[in-house]
């Protein structure tokens, strides 16, 4: 997802894009424990009539899908903000496990789109490129190719 906004003190504007979330954490409890609710009862069911190992796998399936909408929702957190002022364009790369910045000088960087069967976009400058959007859909990073390319030739 790409959302635009005016800058504010010396960026002129800024793209701030990130990947589609599905699930709030709220939402994200309640499924677990609807889901959670739902095997304990046909668990319990099975375990009434003598299936007892029903019941240990059921939790450890529970455990399992708990751990993936974590770790769903811990890569939906990543952000990176595209910054751009009258001098430079900076690039935010925020995440759960890392943080990086790059600048470049508008002047001069470049927008390469590489094409394939998982396109990538990036940003670059004097022989020191970084990806930006890899989370996107190829629709999102064509768009966003274009809107950097406008800007680069924008006047402030």
């Amino acid at each position: 997802m790409i959302e635009r906004h005016r800058g504010t003190g010396d960026d002129a504007f800024r793209l701030v894009l990130r990947p589609n979330a599905s699930l709030t954490p709220s939402q994200a409890r309640l499924l677990i424990g609807m889901v959670g609710l739902m095997m304990g009862a046909i668990g319990l069911g099975f375990a009434a009539v003598g299936a007892w190992l029903v019941l240990p796998f059921s939790g450890g399936e529970l455990l399992l899908l708990g751990y993936a909408l974590s770790y769903s929702m811990r890569q939906s957190a990543v952000r990176e903000t595209i910054s751009v002022s009258r001098e430079t364009i900076r690039i935010e790369h925020m995440g759960p496990d890392r943080k990086d910045r790059r600048e470049f000088l508008r002047a001069w960087f470049q927008v390469e789109w590489q094409p394939g069967p998982t396109p990538r976009l990036r940003i670059g400058s004097h022989g020191k490129w970084v990806e930006v959007g890899a989370f996107l859909a190829e629709e999102e990073k064509m768009r966003l190719a274009g809107m950097l390319r406008q800007l680069r030739t924008q006047a402030f």
